[in-house]
Formats: C-alpha cells, structure tokens, sequence
C-alpha cells in the first residue's frame, strides 16, 4: 500500500499555549485504480488527510499514524475490504468515526459484492481504452467523469492489472460480514460496479447504520461528502464558546433533559460519598449542578470543548479540563470510574459507538453511567434542506444490546420549545450552539425555506428527540 498526506493542518504554536492542539487525521482508503492526484482537493478544518492506495501488497507504515490522538477512516470501494482488515489489525489506535462507501466487506462474491466472473474480466483489462471505460462507468459517464475525476490517476495499465490479480488472490470468495467497525455505510443506488441489491444484502446486519445515496454512481463528489462526513470540533467548540453567555439563559430544553436524568440516576445512586466521578461535555454546569450536591467527599471531573467553573462544596473536590471527552476518555485506565454523566452532547462526537463501549471500559465494577443524546427526529427540518449537512444522529441501539458485562436501560423522551416566530426559533439556536454544523452561513433561500419548515400554524416549533442511556457495570 502507498500512503500520501493530501493535507496537514498548521500548527502554530505560541507562548500562551499551555495545551497542545490534538491531532486529528482522515485515513482515506481509495478503490482500486486511484492515486493521490485525484483527491487533491480534498480538505478538511482541523484534520490532516492521507489516502492509502495501490492493493499489491498489505504493508502499511503504521508509524506515520504515531502521535495522533483521533483517527477518522473513510473506505471506498475495494479499500473497504482492506480498512476493515486495518481496523481490526490495530485494536490499540484511537480510531474514532469510520465511514464505507460502495463496497463491502466482501468485495468478490456474486451475492455480496463484485460477482467473480465481471471481477475476472476486469482484471484483464487489456489496454488504456479499457481503463478509460472503466472510469466513465464509475463515474456515470462522460460528462461525470470531468466533475467527478477532472485529473485521472497516473498509474499504468500493467500495474493497475497487477493489482486487481492481487487482491483476488487475497480476498476470499464470500467472506465474513462482521459489520462491527463501522459507524456508517453510504451506497449508491446507481452503482455500476457494485451491484446495489448486493451491497445492500452485504450490509444487512447494519440496516440502521446504511445511508442510500439516489442517483449517485460508484464515485462520488468527496469532497462536499467529507465536509458533512467528520465532526468539524473546531466549529463546534468555537460555537460553545461562544454561546456560552447566553447558554444558561437559554438552554431550556437542555435543563429539561439534565432534570429528566437526574430524575432517573439519583434513586439507582445507593453511595454518594467518596467517588470518582466524571462528566463529559459538562459546559457551564446545567447538569453538574443538578447532582453536584447529592454528593460528599468526591473527585468530580468535567470534561468539554469549552468548559466553565463550577463551584464546589461538601468535601467535593472538581478538576475542569478542556479537552475533547471523546479522545479524553481513551486516556482513563480500566475501572477507575464509579460514576459517569453525559448529557445532551454524545451527538457531537465522531463516533458515540466507540465511545459507549469506552464507558464501560472505564467504570469500576458495580460503577454506573447515565447518557442522553438527541437522535433522530430532532430538528429534522434541518434534514429536509437542498444540500443540508444534517447531524449524523448516534445510532446506538445494537451496541446498547451487547455491551459486555454490563446491563442498561434506555428510554427516550420528546422536548418540544414553541416561540412566536421562526426567527425567534433560530436565534435560540445560534444562543446555545446548536448551529454546529457548518462554517459558512446558511445561505438567505435555505434560510427561508428553514424558516417555514419550521412554522406550525401560528408558532415555530423546534422538536428534540432525546435518548435516555442508563448502563450498570457487572460487579
């Protein structure tokens, strides 16, 4: 495998930094047939980007990953199959969000992937006039191709088919389906290269987690796809923080759900002295002065992008730390947790599937953890949008069902918050953050279009769909 940086964020660093920036990188693993020049473009705020390719071999540099403290993986086509084989390889990584785009985890296979047969004259691939044919057809054809591949990979005929026979030799035919290290599948309905019915009965066991694209080819626009694709951390702790003068003001139904919790942790709490206790994503304290004082003589630890002091009592000692929770939470040994609080921010990490499981890593035997994320449904106007880049909504569930050693409970709870006009509705969400999820401003059309999406008869609802996450660690 050949692996080349598309992009490296600069780092400056100054006297008045007291805590290094993490790192953060996208490891993008091509298709067959690519190199480096036709992602290029590719960026993405507060990431560095490399791309593996060419399959003739499995050697990967994994030293280069050194010094990282996340990393996203996107797969594409054939890359699928060789990211799932890297993922599993390298349990130790911080390995966060992970993405398969129109492939499978087994890539030759007449009902899960490229039958054998197409895969098989493919791999003669005579001349150059073939290859061209064969990028029209993943791009859709012609016209496509100039968006899709304006500048086409500088790799030759010969090696191109050297490759193909050596991934054949190593993939087996009809392979395992362990959908278990990805966050989220994209497939496209108008693949010419991996039959859609195929990939969608290769994926079968992540129904949930499957996104189809319409109308999309095997290749597609990667660049506005990664702009969605990744949490932008940066924007988002720089919209907390800027939110956060008015956030306390205007965080009703982040009161409501923090009270909602405590309402459903307080009576399993059965010692409430002496504790180590952690909250990730703690902000100005809407929940951490809802439990704070049901405690005694406790190290209490909050974690967020953009934290705030909150004052203790009791014997109570707290430690604020800013920090990202997610990558924090990897540095925490095994059961040295006793209680863990989240509330209304898991939604903001890469991947709240990784870090559920992380949670019960953490907690002491008998600790427990009590979680709420919004899920799908909240907001879902922003969904409807042309071009909207909507919240990537955890889904959880089949994690929740085999967590090992532990036992939980979920439920989930609808907070609705109704205002006079829409306006009023979008300035609340600029108040408390919640418009995360773009760096440039919604354009004045999509602003209208929200607007009426939002309108219910003579009011301007804004809906938020909460999950309720309640784990108990055997012990």
């Amino acid at each position: 495998m050949i692996q080349k940086y598309l992009q490296r964020e600069c780092r400056d660093v100054t006297a008045t930094d007291t805590v290094p920036s993490p790192r953060r990188l996208i490891l993008f693993f091509a298709g067959w047939g690519m190199d480096a020049s036709g992602f290029a473009s590719l960026s993405k705020p507060g990431y560095d980007i490399m791309v593996v390719y060419d399959y003739r071999n499995e050697d990967f540099d994994a030293t280069l990953l050194d010094g990282y403290d996340e990393i996203c993986v996107l797969a594409w086509s054939l890359g699928v199959w060789h990211a799932d084989r890297f993922i599993s390889t390298h349990p130790r990584l911080p390995v966060t969000r992970t993405i398969a785009v129109n492939g499978t985890l087994s890539p030759i296979s007449a009902d899960y992937g490229i039958p054998p047969r197409i895969y098989d004259l493919t791999a003669k691939l005579p001349d150059e006039g073939a290859l061209q044919k064969f990028y029209r057809r993943i791009c859709g054809g012609e016209s496509m191709m100039q968006s899709l591949m304006p500048k086409r990979p500088q790799r030759g005929v010969d090696e191109l088919r050297d490759e193909l026979l050596a991934v054949r030799a190593r993939i087996p035919v009809d392979g395992a389906l362990d959908t278990a290290n990805w966050d989220e599948i994209y497939l496209s309905d108008s693949d010419l290269i991996f039959p859609f019915d195929n990939m969608k009965r290769a994926w079968e066991g992540a129904t949930e987690r499957v996104r189809v694209m319409h109308g999309a080819h095997h290749a597609i626009d990667f660049s506005s796809f990664m702009a969605g694709a990744f949490v932008d951390k940066l924007l988002v702790g720089d919209r907390f923080a800027t939110a956060t003068p008015s956030y306390e003001r205007e965080a009703e139904v982040q009161r409501r759900v923090a009270d909602r919790m405590i309402a459903a942790a307080l009576p399993r709490l059965t010692v409430t002295d002496g504790l180590a206790i952690v909250e990730a994503g703690s902000g100005p304290g809407v929940l951490t002065k809802r439990y704070l004082p049901s405690l005694s003589n406790s190290r209490v630890e909050l974690w967020d992008l953009a934290p705030s002091a909150v004052t203790a009592a009791d014997g109570n000692r707290v430690e604020v730390k800013a920090c990202d929770a997610e990558m924090q939470l990897r540095r925490v040994p095994d059961n040295s947790i006793d209680i863990f609080f989240s509330s209304s921010t898991i939604q903001w990490f890469n991947s709240p599937r990784r870090f559920l499981r992380e949670v019960v890593r953490a907690l002491a035997p008998g600790g427990q953890a009590f979680i709420s994320c919004y899920v799908e449904g909240t907001i879902p106007q922003l969904s409807q949008l042309p071009g909207a880049s909507a919240m990537h909504y955890p889904q959880v569930d089949d994690v929740l069902e085999s967590l090992p050693a532990a036992e939980c409970d979920t439920f989930t709870e609808e907070f609705s918050l109704e205002f006079d006009t829409a306006a009023q509705a979008l300035a609340h969400m600029r108040s408390t953050g919640v418009n995360s999820l773009a760096r440039k401003a919604m354009p004045v059309a999509a602003t209208r279009r929200l607007m009426q999406l939002l309108t219910e008869g003579d009011k301007a609802i804004l809906k938020f769909n909460t999950k309720f996450i309640l784990i108990r660690k055997n012990g």
